[in-house]
């Protein structure tokens, strides 16, 4: 082989380098030893960077959960910043991110103020309705909006949970499983009806309708919905039998309207995609004013045009006995949603343990008995036995150490085996520490 002039130099310089006699053994446990020591040191720096970066990722989450804690209490009362519990647990599918955000309980009511934000697209908007959902541990749920902020496409929204038993410390589960949006109102819709062109029905313009085979009913006046309920079956003007289309509104039209005896029904009829579309009828006066004085039925129909179990139809049904047809017209308010999303946004926390004062007692009526009473800053829960709708009208009162007194109406009653609960709320919170007595009935608890 020939070199050139470089490559004899450095073959010249490495024939002069004396190489030790190589120990096989020696060499491999020293490499060994090397890479131990090389990984050891890798796992080392590999640990250190992982725990700063758990500890960043923490400090940031834990940073990010108190900015919604601080814009929460921004947006509520001193008294009620005062209880909130922060919670700071999110889910997020699908783009919509769910944060727990704050809480507040005792042990029958809990609270909770959590956001709804639409990270890639428009679905959560101002007219939000949170559609399907479950909270664990308790009954009676509404969910209201509280604010939206349309740079961030977020919602604020307040859960009120009832009906529970001994929240207080107990870990529980908020499920949403769908909502609604992008809602359109129609408010103060003029029907178009003359009510006094309105006939009176006969027996084969009318069908039978069982009211313990329906999704719902209600209206403004639960007594006559009582009394129709009560009939078990009920007479329903004949689907279909017109169409009567309002402006701009093709998710409903008036499919029947007459006298059924001497109460007024109108039937309306569901015609639209809108899952939860819906309304409401009313009366008003020459002077403006609105007369909500009706009940209302939810069902469905056949081919036949029999009743069955459904939610296609509403017929809204008026006690025409103090109401002057030539006086009044007849107006709507309607609402029919957009957007249908679904999804599993599933948040897991504990409610902490909650400042309450309990006491028994031995209170009684001729039709109830009260042997408990409960008070936490959200209110007064009485415990009993016997008919708890006799104790619905009854407004108790606390005095407090100052001689204050705050009376309170409404209430929230739960009953199971002649056992109930009766919950009356305060509208602001209550400093219990300072309570020295309660009146119910004109008997008087002292604490």
């Amino acid at each position: 082989m020939k070199y050139d002039c470089d490559e004899i130099m450095i073959k010249t310089a490495l024939d002069t380098i004396e190489t030790p006699t190589y120990n096989m053994n020696f060499e491999v446990e020293k490499k060994i030893k090397t890479r131990d020591s090389r990984k050891y040191l890798n796992q080392s720096k590999f640990m250190i960077v992982s725990l700063s970066l758990f500890l960043i990722l923490s400090v940031s989450v834990a940073a990010a959960t108190m900015d919604s804690f601080n814009r929460l209490i921004s947006m509520v009362s001193p008294e009620i910043a005062l209880l909130l519990q922060p919670i700071g647990v999110i889910s997020e599918e699908d783009g919509i991110k769910v944060e727990v955000v704050g809480a507040f309980h005792d042990d029958e009511m809990a609270v909770v103020y959590f956001t709804m934000q639409d990270l890639v697209g428009d679905r959560v908007d101002e007219t939000l309705d949170i559609y399907d959902y479950s909270f664990s541990g308790a009954r009676m749920f509404n969910i209201q909006l509280v604010h939206y902020d349309e740079i961030t496409k977020t919602a604020t929204l307040r859960m009120e949970a009832n009906g529970g038993k001994k929240l207080s410390g107990k870990k529980v589960s908020f499920l949403i499983r769908s909502f609604l949006s992008d809602k359109t109102t129609f408010d103060e819709v003029d029907m178009g009806i003359n009510l006094l062109e309105i006939q009176q029905t006969n027996a084969f313009q009318r069908v039978p309708l069982n009211m313990n085979n329906i999704p719902g009913g209600g209206g403004p006046d639960l007594d006559l919905y009582g009394e129709l309920k009560e009939k078990g079956i009920i007479d329903v003007l004949k689907t279909d039998e017109m169409k009567i289309q309002l402006p701009n509104m093709d998710f409903m039209y008036i499919s029947n309207i007459g006298y059924i005896d001497e109460y007024l029904h109108i039937q309306i009829k569901w015609s639209g995609d809108g899952v939860d579309d819906h309304g409401y009828l009313y009366f008003v006066d020459a002077l403006g004013n609105k007369i909500y004085y009706n009940a209302s039925v939810t069902f469905g129909a056949d081919e036949l045009g029999n009743t069955v179990y459904g939610s296609e139809y509403v017929e809204y049904i008026f006690d025409m006995s103090s109401i002057h047809a030539d006086e009044v017209r007849l107006e709507g308010n309607f609402v029919s949603d957009n957007k249908y999303t679904e999804g599993s946004w599933k948040t897991t926390f504990k409610l902490e343990s909650a400042e309450e004062k309990r006491v028994n007692c031995s209170l009684q009526s001729d039709t109830w008995k009260i042997h408990k009473v409960s008070v936490s800053p959200i209110g007064i829960t009485f415990e009993g036995n016997g008919e708890v709708d006799d104790l619905q009208e009854i407004s108790p009162s606390i005095t407090m150490m100052d001689g204050s007194v705050q009376t309170f109406h409404g209430s929230r009653s739960y009953a199971e085996d002649h056992e109930f609960r009766l919950k009356f709320v305060s509208d602001t919170p209550l400093d219990i520490s300072k309570i020295k007595s309660i009146t119910i009935d004109g008997q008087v608890i002292m604490l």
